[in-house]
């Protein structure tokens, strides 16, 4: 898709015609100011406020509406279980059970913290590179915190589009989470209840060709 051209003045600009998932973390922040044209389109292309405003009126109707209809053409989010960005081909975990300890704690904080403003990070844990792959079978590379935060900053850059299928199955899985440790009683049960309901709801929403294989044990009391 090619990007959008505009000029302001003398600048020129070249935006992006895809909605990316940092500016649908930063409209999620900022929900307030998304029904006035000029902030949303400051969001939207990080063209300055002072360059905007320079606009004709009557250009500018033509270029908000031309940008919204490019970033939000409607399509049916769908589960993409592997993607190529910047050089770098991603796999979705589909096996919760190989996410390590560093990932499970990783993923409560920012599942405490926020769902939406921490997006880039959540789905940074659950997309890794893929460091081998059989047939349609792919090995992810082992979570690290450093390597998700800095993937987190790359992410920001991501089309929205890839996240916007994954995204249900990570909503419902904050809803189940909490829900779970709201209803539990002791360290042991937090723990099962939380994996258990987290593989349900996954058996539930992902495409049967994604499911992973569950480890024996993994929900027992260990």
């Amino acid at each position: 898709m090619n990007n959008i051209k505009l000029t302001i003045g003398d600048t020129k600009y070249d935006i992006n015609p895809q909605l990316t998932l940092g500016e649908y973390m930063n409209m999620q922040k900022n929900k307030s100011s998304i029904e006035d044209p000029i902030k949303l389109m400051e969001m939207l292309t990080s063209i300055p406020m002072e360059d905007l405003k320079k606009i004709d009126q009557q250009k500018a109707a033509i270029i908000v509406d031309k940008i919204l209809s490019k970033k939000f053409t409607k399509h049916e989010p769908q589960v993409q279980s592997t993607f190529e960005f910047k050089g770098t081909t991603y796999g979705l975990e589909t096996d919760l059970t190989k996410i390590n300890f560093g990932g499970w704690v990783d993923l409560e904080t920012f599942i405490a913290l926020s769902h939406h403003e921490h997006l880039d990070k959540i789905t940074s844990i659950f997309y890794r590179p893929i460091i081998g792959q059989i047939g349609k079978k792919y090995f992810l590379e082992e979570y690290d915190t450093e390597e998700m935060l800095e993937r987190a900053e790359l992410f920001k850059d991501l089309p929205f589009e890839i996240v916007s299928g994954a995204q249900r199955f990570f909503l419902e899985f904050t809803k189940q989470y909490i829900t779970s440790i709201t209803h539990s009683l002791t360290t042991k049960t937090k723990k099962m209840k939380r994996r258990k309901k987290a593989v349900d709801m996954m058996s539930k929403i992902l495409p049967k060709y994604l499911h992973g294989k569950l480890v024996q044990g993994f929900i027992t009391n260990k």
